[in-house]
């Protein structure tokens, strides 16, 4: 039960910018071993991640109903909390995938690249397309749909960083994240992960839900495809992209329905 409480705080901490990590983590060397073996096991906890975001979405969407902010304005607020909430790390990860893919000529210059703490003006534009795409997807949303898209659209998103550790492999072994995900994330992870993201997506949408799933893996796949064709492999800036590139996929699919 420790080791489950661990985890699952680990990936609060993890995945976003709550200040949970005082609740069990400790800068301690004894602690910091257990981060690195509980990484990857506490992916199971990735869609409940997604949840407390979407929880958090759907109440600010709610407050600011109650505003004399324009609806424009309301959608801003909202994409603005959600990019806060993961402190920007999908997002960064989006844009040095975006560098390191369209500058790098072999495997170590886009390995290199990727691991360059500065964004270059290609990763900057393909984040200002991103984040403009996700505005305009949020505030196009049929109202029928507004809650649900908020609720599940974070879920699937963490779910798909869950389907790329497990079927990628490191694209470098010195790459400690991508390590971590993909040598040592098995199949009790990705099942109950994906236990946890059925059970609650049914309870949102019923059937539809396979849609977004289909989708959803069918673009991680093709990422991961991708990956493996330009690295031989995977790091954390491509699974913290997959989550960027699967909402947008959940969010367009909300526009069909």
């Amino acid at each position: 039960m420790r080791n489950i409480f661990r985890r699952f705080i680990l990936a609060i901490s993890f995945l976003t910018v709550l200040p949970v990590d005082w609740l069990f983590i400790r800068n301690t060397p004894e602690n910091q071993d257990f981060i690195k073996d509980d990484l990857s096991k506490s992916s199971i906890f990735f869609p409940i991640v997604g949840i407390l975001i979407g929880l958090i979405l759907a109440g600010t969407n709610y407050l600011l109903q109650y505003t004399p902010f324009d609806f424009l304005l309301s959608t801003g607020i909202i994409l603005t909390i959600w990019v806060f909430l993961s402190g920007g790390l999908h997002l960064e990860g989006f844009g040095d995938m975006v560098d390191g893919f369209s500058g790098g000529k072999n495997q170590k210059e886009i390995i290199r690249i990727m691991k360059d703490g500065a964004i270059g003006s290609k990763g900057a534009i393909a984040l200002i397309l991103l984040i403009l795409l996700k505005l305009l997807l949020i505030y196009t949303l049929h109202p029928f749909y507004r809650i649900e898209a908020l609720l599940l659209t974070p879920v699937i998103g963490r779910w798909s960083m869950v389907l790329a550790g497990y079927f990628g492999k490191p694209a470098s072994s010195d790459n400690s994240l991508s390590q971590m995900f993909t040598v040592y994330l098995g199949e009790k992870e990705i099942i109950l992960a994906t236990i946890i993201t059925i059970l609650y997506g049914y309870y949102l949408l019923s059937y539809p839900l396979l849609y977004f799933l289909v989708l959803s893996g069918f673009i991680t796949y093709l990422l991961i495809s991708y990956s493996f064709s330009k690295m031989q492999g995977i790091c954390g800036d491509v699974i913290g992209a997959t989550n960027e590139l699967t909402e947008i996929v959940v969010l367009l699919i909300f526009q069909l329905l």
